[in-house]
């Protein structure tokens, strides 16, 4: 979203786009379908809305759509609008991703990235319209693109209990800029409840680091690495050792950005 220019920050989106997707696995071999509906807001203004489905396949293979939209304040500032499609498969470790495709609206203008993996590692990225670097641009290196995941996909922690969710280090990409989102405990887990799920969720503080594709010294960057309180709480559904965002708190320069699920359940 963009409120008077600060929020056309690209990894401030992605950042939202995969908070906003509540993608859970069952530990069971059957097919499973999920929904999951995240509302954003400011000031305790709505901003955003986004809706996701989750398919799971008997052979773990899981595809996820969404949407995204300005809604409420957000759309008297700035029309966006997005659709995302996320593919991958569930491996021991957690989810490997295979491709993802995002195409929102901005304004009158339209942009598309894709991104498409293997074993892990990022084979080819696409941008329309292309990239433009800016003075002081952090190129991406061959080794940043190995071992990393998309915005949805790497969001997703795999753990055997909630107390280890707090110890993981996200590595995640969006097409244009390769970030960390280091974990740490906030808390103990604590009840949460939404429309579909009633369970328990934990809360942890995320560190962003900008590894490489942004232009470094920009404000809105520079703000999210060094000043910005990031929280994000996590819950799983059932069994499944995949823990994914409920909640989360966004430090900007123009307020604190709150994204929280309005509904989190298993549909089949």
């Amino acid at each position: 979203m963009k409120a008077r220019g600060h929020f056309s920050n690209r990894s401030l989106l992605a950042l939202c786009l995969a908070v906003s997707a509540g993608m859970v696995a069952s530990s069971a071999e059957a097919a499973q379908a999920y929904k999951s509906e995240y509302r954003v807001s400011l000031y305790g203004l709505t901003i955003a809305k986004a809706n996701f489905s989750t398919n799971v396949s008997d052979s773990r293979a899981y595809e996820v759509s969404g949407k995204l939209m300005s809604s409420g304040l957000g759309s008297l500032f700035d029309d966006t609008s997005g659709t995302l499609d996320a593919k991958g498969q569930y491996g021991e470790a957690g989810p490997v991703p295979g491709s993802y495709v995002v195409k929102y609206k901005h304004g009158k203008r339209d942009k598309t990235t894709s991104i498409a993996f293997t074993n892990g590692n990022v084979t080819e990225t696409l941008n329309v319209p292309p990239i433009k670097k800016k003075k002081n641009w952090v190129e991406l290196k061959p080794e940043d693109l190995k071992s990393v995941a998309d915005p949805i996909s790497g969001v997703m922690v795999a753990a055997h209990n909630l107390d280890q969710v707090c110890t993981k280090t996200l590595q995640m990409y969006d097409g244009q800029t390769r970030i960390d989102l280091k974990l740490s405990p906030e808390g103990r887990a604590r009840p949460f409840t939404t429309e579909g799920f009633k369970g328990d969720a934990i809360t942890c503080t995320a560190k962003f680091v900008p590894i490489s594709g942004y232009q470094s010294g920009r404000k809105a960057i520079e703000y999210l690495k060094n000043s910005s309180k990031i929280s994000m709480t996590f819950a799983s559904l059932g069994k499944s050792g995949i823990y994914s965002p409920v909640q989360a708190k966004i430090g900007t320069q123009i307020g604190t950005v709150n994204v929280y699920a309005t509904r989190f359940e298993m549909t089949q």
